[in-house]
């Protein structure tokens, strides 16, 4: 059986000449190790100083690559730095209505500082007002997001290509201070989050069945609001993959065997 179609990033090749801690340069691309078109570029939000975005050398201890991104943003003011597709990647308007996997390495920094409710960890640019949508708490929300509450819970909102809804789920608190694998996992019906291989507990039961992207770009590190961002992503991340499929917790990102990594 051929492999699914895949997306996958990670900070292999980003790395800058003064090492770790160093800036990662605005415009710099982050290859889709899949080959598929889905590069993402960097760019600073708010006219955010080089800081804001910096090469690690941290790591989930099963992650393929030993390498992620150290991302400062934050509010008052508003800061950050964001990867995003160009106008013209497939992955903008890819709708999943057969399921999808989507996978990511997180760290939460201890102590964690400030005020960095509701910052983004990945999402797509667009007002789901604009797919049609009329459930949700606002027009104005992208079609899918994967957020940090005040509480430092997961939230996935998706408001998928076929049902006129917004299921969404959540997490308990996450951990400061260690990596944690974050899998949201469609079937095409409905989805569940996992967080470290196993399922949270508030998993929505509404049907969902693909995402409404509206043609806009896929965004790490950041969630808009009205289409436009405000902070940034506080905190590490590593490895990034989606598949245009739901996948089993054997066949995770933090499963793959060593010669894969």
């Amino acid at each position: 059986m051929s492999a699914p179609p895949e997306r996958r990033f990670d900070a292999s090749g980003t790395g800058p000449r003064a090492g770790a801690g160093g800036p990662v340069g605005t415009d710099t691309v982050l290859r889709d190790l899949s080959g598929h078109g889905n590069d993402l570029r960097v760019t600073r939000l708010h006219d955010s100083e080089p800081e804001i975005l910096t090469w690690s050398g941290e790591h989930h201890g099963d992650q393929p690559a030993h390498a992620s991104l150290r991302f400062d943003g934050g509010k008052a003011p508003d800061r950050g730095a964001v990867l995003t597709t160009s106008a013209t990647a497939p992955l903008n308007s890819e709708k999943f209505t057969r399921g999808y996997t989507i996978e990511t390495f997180i760290k939460l920094p201890d102590p964690f500082e400030g005020d960095h409710a509701w910052m983004g960890i990945l999402s797509w640019e667009g007002r789901n007002g604009d797919a049609g949508k009329t459930t949700g708490w606002s027009p104005d929300e992208p079609t899918c997001s994967l957020n940090v509450t005040p509480e430092r819970f997961l939230q996935f909102v998706v408001y998928p290509h076929v049902q006129d809804a917004d299921p969404t789920s959540w997490s308990h608190a996450l951990p400061v201070g260690r990596w944690t694998h974050i899998a949201v996992v469609n079937d095409g019906h409905h989805t569940v989050v996992y967080v470290d291989g196993s399922k949270i507990a508030r998993n929505p039961s509404q049907p969902s069945t693909g995402i409404a992207t509206l043609g806009k770009p896929f965004v790490i590190g950041g969630t808009q609001f009205e289409e436009k961002f405000s902070q940034g992503f506080y905190g590490w991340i590593g490895d990034t993959r989606i598949v245009k499929r739901a996948l089993r917790p054997q066949d995770f990102m933090n499963h793959l065997p060593a010669s894969e990594r």
